[in-house]
């Protein structure tokens, strides 16, 4: 089982032996602790399959919604300890760069980070056995300015992915060598795809960006505190 709650495009699927075997995707601004649970019913009641049948519960793991990623990381937690099975973390990153299916080549997932900023890494994936993949890191996560994350890249062809790259279209048209790769930005499916992988990460938050409360706290402190 797979969900990302790092957004507001959210999605839960089963899957099994690399073939997806139900998926809901919902694309609205309630809130996920409303609507998570009811798709994950809702899958259950309709596919052959129990929840004691599942052998490794997965979530991104951000960056996104803190709010968000908190809910979807905790619900498989609870999974977790109540079936004894094996948890999974998936950077939404990672998974943006996975889902293009680009080899060789650079790839620069970009996600809009509000508040003006976007969230970005490097990524190429390359083959290393007969049909195995793997993706590797490049540039681990940052929180930047857009036109500082362009700024900050290789002159060297590179795809971008995620909603960032869409906002910000106009800075990455302005190399030749530099395109957008066209996709939906549902996510449940690629991270039930990279958590089958042996070097997933933990169920755990990847906060790229300062929480708002560790920023609060930070300005109540005196300078020489």
């Amino acid at each position: 089982m797979a969900v990302d709650t790092s957004s507001e495009r959210g999605s839960v699927c089963l899957a099994a032996d690399g073939e997806v075997l139900g998926e809901i995707r919902l694309a609205s601004s309630v809130q996920y602790s409303e609507r998570l649970f009811h798709s994950i019913e809702f899958l259950f009641q309709h596919l052959p399959v129990q929840l004691s049948d599942i052998d490794v519960f997965a979530a991104a793991r951000g960056p996104g919604s803190f709010t968000g990623l908190r809910i979807g990381l905790a619900a498989m937690e609870a999974f977790v300890a109540a079936h004894s099975r094996r948890g999974a973390g998936i950077s939404t990153l990672e998974a943006l760069a996975w889902k293009t299916g680009i080899k060789g080549e650079l790839i620069a997932p970009t996600i809009d980070a509000r508040r003006g900023d976007v969230y970005g890494a490097t990524y190429r994936r390359s083959e290393t056995g007969p049909g195995i993949d793997r993706l590797v890191e490049e540039r681990s996560p940052v929180v930047l300015k857009p036109a500082e994350w362009v700024a900050s890249l290789p002159p060297v062809p590179i795809t971008f992915c995620g909603d960032g790259a869409y906002r910000y279209r106009s800075l990455i048209e302005e190399r030749p060598s530099w395109s957008i790769f066209e996709m939906d930005f549902y996510l449940a499916a690629t991270i039930a795809e990279l958590a089958a992988m042996p070097n997933s990460g933990p169920l755990a938050p990847l906060y790229v960006r300062k929480t708002d409360a560790e920023i609060a706290l930070e300005s109540t402190r005196s300078p020489n505190s």
